[in-house]
């Protein structure tokens, strides 16, 4: 049968529909379908839920399943609520028992609040989010003079000592129960983390009750190497400070500090029992969800601080909300940053794209690219730009620049030594060597899919390694799901590498940082949990730096292509940035914000003694 010929789709299933026993879905449902903006049980869901009141004809009803729908495709694109107009509110209002006023406190499926709809479910939990946010706005326990005695104590002993900024955020984020530092790339999230807990330490928190969280397993594991480093090079640590590094728990993911994923702590899950912390400290805020941020608030005493971290400009979750965003009135910025060196005309470039991007300054970012007419004119400095006719041309050019990197690094042919599953402590310098030659370029990708997508990038480049498995030695390698046996984490990046077990055959397997050294897992073990990391997702990328960034635009207008991915992508960089796609394009995704509709921000600023 020709795709011509086929049925039309039908909630009742299309075989049904094809032998004249069901409805089809309605037109405006299918063409959401057909678009690809509403999945097959979003559309199924929306088509019941027009079905429900009585008394609506079939054109209201038709209207109302579109309604519906696009109230789903604003859910999965991120957004809480849909903007309606007067005539679609009057639709909504005949739809008795499916649709309710907020402000009548009714219940209802779907709820209207001024000129939006909402789920009943959304509405609910963002009011929830801000109900907590706001009380937390209140003054912290700790009395201004004492917060800036224990902040200048913890500065002192800093190396390099914080900036004058970073103590003044501190100090505004212990001032109330809520503290919120929003900073750009470089300008010391970190630092600023435990310059927080030193502070919290010296006014009387036990380290115990201290907790570091982030919302992925690979930011939870940067936060904790970073912390404890920056800890252990302090300068004339005091007791406290010694304290904290005993005492202070490892960084956690926020699903296991809330108990939620397999095999973990379902009662305290379900809210029933607080967390056992007076302070929670969560870094790369801008990731986390509505949902999320509810169980978060839901789960800590009433009386503990919470401080969160992050950048408002970045990419919000990949799920519904933005949260961190529409916190921004209460946030103090950070705004010196030190990733891209400012000495440097680079750095100074690249700082310069980020902002005029941040802004949506559509001539001075183009203004700033330097056009390349092929591969073999990069410099590899500033940003670059090359035309997607280069793209094949780019990445043999960056596989051997990775391939010769990755050779002086000496791990391509080494066979390494494995006990139990470990690398020998002696090959840990190697081991370093080979990440920091994989760390210092990436590609990133605006999408998955298409010529230049992450899954045809990392399998174009796979080829270039040369024919074999799946992982070739010296290939980088990336964690796809979370491993909760292992501890690997969504994000993580690892190398393949040639190894044997003491008197066993030579095979590949993949080499991970771990807590207490090098990790070593054969990749069958991992099963789909693992792909090649030479190319990742823009998304994928949030939190992580590089020397280099080679980003490959999509070959046509696309709405993931926004301010805020081009802002994250181009912010990873330290040294250089090769745009390779169109210059108009570009251009486009510049001028183009992300489009989230929440109420969030609203209701913060209507509650009683909002800033």
């Amino acid at each position: 049968m020709s795709a011509a010929a086929l049925p039309p789709l039908s909630p009742l299933g299309t075989a049904r529909q094809a032998l004249g026993e069901g409805p089809a879905l309605p037109a405006g449902l299918a063409e959401l379908l057909a678009a690809g903006d509403l999945d097959e049980s979003r559309a199924f869901l929306a088509w019941q839920l027009a079905e429900l009141p009585r008394g609506l004809d079939a054109a209201e009803r038709e209207a109302l399943a579109l309604l519906v729908g696009r109230l789903l495709v604003a859910e999965a694109a991120g957004s809480t609520r849909l903007a309606i107009d007067a005539k679609e509110r009057e639709q909504l209002c005949r739809a008795h028992g499916l649709v309710a006023e907020a402000a009548a406190r009714a219940r209802a499926p779907l709820l209207l609040d001024g000129g939006f709809l909402y789920t009943e479910r959304a509405h609910a939990c963002e009011e929830r989010v801000a109900a907590a946010l706001s009380a937390r706005l209140s003054p912290g326990p700790f009395a201004p003079a004492a917060i800036a005695r224990a902040v200048a104590d913890a500065a002192a002993r800093g190396e390099p000592a914080p900036t004058s900024e970073q103590t003044a955020a501190v100090a505004a984020a212990l001032d109330r129960r809520l503290g919120v530092i929003s900073g750009g790339p470089g300008t010391g999230k970190t630092t600023t983390a435990l310059l927080l807990a030193q502070s919290l330490a010296r006014l009387g928190v036990p380290p115990a009750a201290i907790a570091l969280a982030a919302p992925t397993g690979k930011a939870k594991s940067r936060l904790e190497e970073a912390f404890r480093a920056r800890l252990s090079g302090l300068v004339e640590p005091s007791p406290i400070d010694r304290e904290l590094g005993q005492g202070c728990p490892a960084a956690q993911t926020l699903h296991r500090l809330l108990g939620i994923g397999p095999g973990l702590d379902s009662r305290r899950a379900a809210g029933s029992a607080p967390l056992p912390f007076r302070a929670v400290v969560v870094d790369e805020s801008s990731m986390i969800d509505l949902v999320l941020m509810d169980r978060l608030l839901a789960g800590l005493p009433a009386q503990s601080q919470l401080v969160l971290l992050g950048d408002a400009d970045q990419l919000p979750s990949v799920s519904t909300g933005a949260v961190f965003r529409d916190l921004g009135r209460v946030a103090t910025r950070l705004g010196r940053g030190f990733r891209a060196d400012p000495e440097k005309p680079t750095g100074r470039r690249l700082a310069a794209l980020a902002q005029a991007v941040r802004l949506g300054d559509t001539r001075t970012s183009a203004g700033l690219c330097v056009p390349r007419g092929a591969p073999g004119e990069l410099t590899w400095q500033g940003i670059e730009l090359l035309s997607p006719a280069h793209r094949d041309e780019l990445l043999r050019k960056h596989h051997g620049r990775l391939a010769h990197a990755v050779a002086g690094a000496g791990g391509a042919g080494h066979v390494f030594t494995l006990r139990d599953g470990r690398f020998a402590e002696a090959d840990a310098p190697r081991l370093d060597a080979l990440a920091a030659s994989l760390g210092q370029t990436r590609v990133l990708c605006v999408t998955r899919q298409g010529p230049s997508g992450v899954e045809r990038t990392n399998a174009f480049l796979h080829g270039l390694a040369g024919d074999g498995p799946d992982f070739l030695p010296g290939e980088p390698v990336l964690m796809l799901r979370n491993d909760y046996e292992r501890e690997l984490w969504n994000g993580e990046q690892g190398i393949a590498l040639r190894g044997r077990e003491v008197g066993g055959p030579v095979a590949t397997v993949v080499a991970f940082r771990a807590r207490g050294g090098w990790l070593a897992v054969h990749p069958h073990l991992l099963g789909g949990a693992l792909g090649l990391g030479y190319a990742l997702t823009v998304h994928k990328a949030q939190g992580s730096e590089y020397d280099e960034v080679l980003l490959l635009l999509p070959d046509y207008p696309c709405p993931l292509s926004s301010r805020e991915l081009l802002y994250t992508a181009i912010s990873r960089a330290r040294e250089s940035v090769v745009l390779c796609g169109s210059l108009e394009l570009f251009k486009c995704g510049v001028a183009t914000a992300e489009q989230r509709s929440s109420g969030l921000a609203e209701r913060l600023a209507a509650r009683p003694g909002a800033p």
